[in-house]
């Protein structure tokens, strides 16, 4: 297995586990961080394939924390935002899996 391929397999793995944590929450307490990882998932659809996804997760900056917090009522934290953020990005995968990508 080369480098950059156990970096990808780490990585989703990481955005899998943030997934099951978020989505393992009571509904209540999950329910109103939906917007916030709905509205990532919409940004994140204009990337069209893994290598897209990847890049967009890995660039310089936390672009994302600000797509989040705008939906958010509360500010909930740095690692609550990266479990969110990580939620979003597996959610998008698994649509890039449906559709072959």
């Amino acid at each position: 297995m080369t480098r950059e391929n156990r970096r990808r397999e780490v990585t989703r793995a990481i955005w899998r586990q943030s997934y099951e944590t978020w989505i393992g929450r009571p509904e209540a307490e999950r329910l109103p961080s939906e917007p916030a990882v709905n509205a990532l998932l919409r940004a994140l659809r204009c990337s069209h394939d893994e290598d897209d996804l990847h890049g967009r997760y890995w660039q310089p900056g936390d672009w994302p924390a600000p797509v989040l917090l705008r939906q958010l009522p509360d500010n909930p934290g740095l690692d609550e935002l990266l479990t969110l953020e990580e939620a979003a990005f597996w959610l998008r995968h698994l649509e890039l899996q449906e559709q072959g990508r």
